[in-house]
Order: structure tokens, then sequence, then C-alpha cells
């Protein structure tokens, strides 16, 4: 079942470097779900099922096979895509992943991992502005699945981390605990806000 939570969240922590406002948090209502939002054919599903633990694995060859096969058979598919990233990535082929994320935002702007994944990367190339553009239509959205969720919080934790602003990013981390506690990728970026404080004070 959905779980409905209300936040608080300051104006300040959802502010691009121009300080323009993008759209104030303050006691909106938003969900996080476990909906699923998009259906395959039997043969593409069978395809995704065989690849997703390859990705956890870390396994990117076979997981790159298995998602351009999927490809083939159902061509500009921007999650088939999107997990073709992961495992190029996983390949340090990132020059080719960072195209296919790039590919993905100009023919679906709204898809939240191709925003979040080139944020992400222009967070590590040091350009925040660009960052903080990709992510600020996303605080516009009032759903999300938990995957949407998490990679939210952590390209928006690892910007305001670059940034120095580490109440906020604890703020966030809050959040993505509340919604999402047993991410195994919480205690990195908790051990991280507290080393920013640690370094800060």
């Amino acid at each position: 079942m959905p779980r409905k939570r209300r936040y608080t969240l300051q104006n300040s922590h959802i502010t691009s470097s121009r300080s323009k406002s993008v759209t104030d948090l303050r006691s909106v209502n938003f969900l996080v779900n476990n909906a699923q939002k998009v259906s395959h054919s039997p043969e593409v599903e069978r395809l995704t099922d065989e690849a997703r633990p390859l990705l956890r694995e870390r396994n990117g060859p076979a997981a790159e096979k298995l998602y351009r096969q999927a490809l083939a058979l159902e061509p500009g598919r921007p999650d088939l895509l999107n997990n073709l990233a992961a495992a190029l990535t996983l390949q340090n082929r990132n020059s080719e992943a960072q195209a296919v994320l790039e590919t993905i935002h100009l023919l679906f702007p709204d898809y939240l991992f191709a925003c979040t994944g080139l944020a992400s990367i222009a967070i590590r190339a040091g350009d925040l502005q660009r960052a903080a553009d990709l992510l600020e239509p996303l605080f516009e959205r009032r759903e999300f699945h938990y995957s949407e969720f998490d990679s939210l919080c952590v390209a928006q934790i690892e910007l305001l981390a670059m940034r120095g602003e580490w109440s906020s990013a604890e703020e966030w981390l809050k959040m993505w605990e509340d919604c999402n506690p047993k991410n195994p990728n919480l205690d990195f970026y908790r051990q991280l806000i507290q080393n920013g404080f640690a370094k800060s004070g």
C-alpha cells in the first residue's frame, strides 16, 4: 500500500544558486509508494528479470548484453536505456553511459532517473549549477516510486554536501530514512554527513 508522508523543508533547501525558488514544499503532501509504473512484453520481462540481479552483482558486461537484447525488442524505452547506462557505468564506460542518459533526457525530459543520473555526473564534474537545474523540476512532483525517491535523495544529498550545506543534507537524509529505512546506502550518506559536520565544526 502507498505510504503518505508530510514533510517540512525550508525554501533554502530547494533553491538554485541563482536564489530562484523552485517550489515551496512546506506542508505539501507527497506519496512514496511501490506501484509499478512500467510494463513490458513477456520476453522483455524475462530479460530484465535476468539482468537486474546482474546489475546488483556488478556484472556489467552480462547485464549490458541482456538490456541490448531487450532494447532490440522494445527500442527507445527509457527504463531499459537507463539500465543500459548503469551497465556501461559498471564497466567504466562513462562517456557512453552519459551519452545514453543525455539521449533519455532529450527524448523524455521528465524521466527522473535520467535527471538524477546526469545531476550526479555534473556534481562529480564540479558543475553544481547544472546539477541544480536538472533536479529543480523534480521537486514539483507529488508522487514517487521508492526507487525514484532513493535516487532523488542521493543526488540532492550529494549536491548539498558539495555546497557544504550539511544541515539541509541531514534533513534530506532523515526524510529518506523515514521513507525507506532499509536502504543499504543510508549508512554511507549518514557517515558522509557526520564527517561534513565534523570538518565544518
